[in-house]
């Protein structure tokens, strides 16, 4: 991830609106798991407001958990 910052996930996630349903979330992440997406949520990975029955992940948090040493790690074991 080296040289990637907050402007350049800004840019590419652009199109998404501030606050994401799941599938989009999962979207963003190249398309992981409903289960692995739902488990980040859990683990408070991105911070995430639960309105029965939906998720919503806030854009930033999204951009900050693609920042983060979590998904750099999961990126390099995974190959997400």
């Amino acid at each position: 991830m080296k040289g990637r910052s907050k402007k350049y996930y800004r840019k590419i996630f652009r199109a998404y609106p501030d606050m994401v349903t799941l599938l989009q979330f999962r979207e963003m992440l190249s398309g992981v798991s409903d289960n692995f997406a739902r488990k980040l949520i859990h683990e408070k990975h991105v911070k995430s407001i639960f309105i029965k029955p939906h998720y919503y992940i806030s854009k930033n948090s999204v951009i900050d958990y693609v920042l983060s040493e979590d998904y750099a790690k999961r990126k390099v074991r995974d190959h997400v």
